[in-house]
């Protein structure tokens, strides 16, 4: 009976480090805004980056130059509580009519060839989930 206990321990704990336990999840320092694209900094700017995370945009508002590319990036995967990983599907969709798919990951970009203000928000979660890029 005891050489029956010590297996199953062993089982146990083989099965405990086997989901997850030494793994983390996305780390915070993914939020990475990239290249702010204040005003007056010449040029057309790329490489300005929004995380898409659980719920929320990151920055969620922005001001840019005219030629901006942003991209959104989705980081919206979070632990289960169990070993594993659940990811939230969100969109980017702008109030003039573009719009990412709806993904749970990858990225998007839209460049911005006018100035003005362009308000976005989930299609999923609406205006709970909103942000804006001003473009000058």
């Amino acid at each position: 009976m005891h050489g029956l206990l010590k297996g199953l321990g062993v089982i146990v704990l083989g099965a405990t480090l086997g989901c997850g336990g030494g793994s983390t999840g996305p780390s915070s320092g993914t939020n990475n805004p990239g290249n702010p694209g204040t005003p007056g900094s010449g040029g057309a700017t790329s490489g300005t980056t929004i995380t898409v995370g659980n719920n929320s945009y990151s920055p969620d508002a922005l001001t840019v130059p005219v030629g901006t590319t942003v991209t959104w990036k989705w980081d919206s995967c979070s632990g289960d509580g169990y070993g594993g990983m659940s990811c939230t599907e969100h969109t980017v969709t702008f109030n003039d009519g573009q719009a990412s798919p709806t993904q749970s990951s990858g990225s998007f970009s839209r460049a911005f060839t006018a100035a003005g203000t362009y308000s976005y928000h989930c299609a999923i979660h609406g205006s709970y989930m909103a942000g804006t890029i001003t473009v000058r």
